[in-house]
This record gives C-alpha cells, structure tokens and sequence, in this order.
C-alpha cells in the first residue's frame, strides 16, 4: 500500500467515527441491559444485534451505495491512485470502521456472560459464534455494495443478509454441541464451535478478497 492508500482508508474511519461511536454506545448499553434478566435481556439481546446489524447496514449505504448514487466518487480522477488501490483502500476503510465497533459489541457481550449471574456462562461460546457471523455477514453486504449496480440488489443483499442472522441463530443454536451447553456453568469450547468460526473466517476473508479480484478490474467502477 502507497501513502494514498492509508490516507484514504484514514479518510474512511474519519468520515464514519460518529457512526461508529453510536454503534458501539448502542451495543454495549444494550448488552448491559441484559444484565437484568427476563425480559431485558431478551430486549436487550436484540437491541445488541440490531444496533451491530444497523451499523453495519449504514456503513455499506453510505460508504458506498450513496458514494456512488451521488457521484462523488468523480473525485478519484484526480487522485494519484489507481481503482485497484481505490477499492482496496475503500474495502480496509469500510471493514475497519466496522470491526472497531464489532469489537467494542462483542467485548461488551463477553462481559455481559462472564460477569452476569442471570447469565450462564455456557453461552459464551455461542455469543462468540454469533459476533464471528455479524462481522463475516458485514464483510458480505459490502462486498454486495461494492458489486451491486442498482438500488435494487443492494435492497435485496440488505434483506437476505439481515434475514440470514435468524437463521443462523436457529441454525447454529440448535447444534448439539452448542445446544447442549449453553446452560453449563462454564463455556464449553469443542470442535462444533470452532468449525463454525472457521467457516466464518473463510467467508469473511472471502468476501474481503472478491472485490479485489473483481471490482478492482472494472474500467467503470464510478
């Protein structure tokens, strides 16, 4: 990477900070309300998802989708960058502007179990599962941004990706080796854990990666 390239992706997290403050203020208040138990933590646990799911969502919308609608990428001509080094600076910036919330989410959450009596801490490794998902499920939205060229696929991504998460939670919950001890009195770490978090980071890497072999080609990537 070239000096542009960092001063671009910089440009990415100084454009988003706000956002990415009310997402990890969002997800964190939202995991300390289910420290109450009952019904806050089920309020809780779904404001959780929703403030990672929104931010994400939004970070894709406007870093790219209305980046594009609007033409302000007309800017790159007179950039001494190449679109390869465009896109790849674009995908870093967008993915690290939401991993650092994600992280601040997920910290947040890992505190919620361990600290939490109302809380088993059986539920850790699937509070980790569900973190992997939410970030390799951003990593696909943008990766859908990044290729969609009308409002109308970006819409769809949006809402196949967003209906993927209950899925999975249905999905993944229900696996013996999750299921079966989510309410031990300690985190149970086995190998249904970690296939699920490799398959999480081989779509993650990939999602990241596609665009690079693909956008990045593009003569018209404006």
């Amino acid at each position: 990477m070239n000096g542009i390239v960092f001063r671009l992706i910089a440009k990415e997290l100084h454009v988003h900070r706000w956002m990415m403050l009310a997402t990890a203020a969002a997800a964190a208040l939202s995991a300390l309300a289910c420290a109450f138990g009952g019904v806050a933590f089920n309020v809780g646990a779904i404001a959780w998802i929703t403030a990672v799911i929104a931010g994400g969502v939004m970070l894709a919308i406007y870093g790219v989708a209305n980046e594009r609608k609007e033409q302000s990428l007309q800017f790159l001509l007179a950039l001494p960058v190449s679109i390869p080094q465009y896109v790849l600076a674009k995908t870093f910036g967008l993915v690290l502007s939401f991993a650092l919330p994600w992280l601040a989410a997920t910290l947040s959450a890992v505190l919620l179990v361990q600290a939490s009596p109302a809380v088993p801490d059986g539920m850790l490794p699937f509070v980790v599962v569900l973190s992997g998902y939410l970030l390799a499920n951003f990593a696909i939205v943008l990766c859908a941004a990044l290729h969609a060229r009308s409002e109308g696929a970006m819409t769809a991504a949006i809402i196949l990706t967003n209906m993927s998460v209950s899925v999975f939670m249905f999905v993944v919950g229900a696996l013996p080796g999750i299921r079966n001890h989510l309410d031990a009195a300690a985190p149970v770490w086995n190998g249904t854990v970690f296939n699920v978090l490799l398959v999480e980071a081989l779509v993650l890497v990939l999602a990241i990666a596609l665009p690079q072999l693909t956008v990045a080609r593009r003569r018209d990537f404006l």
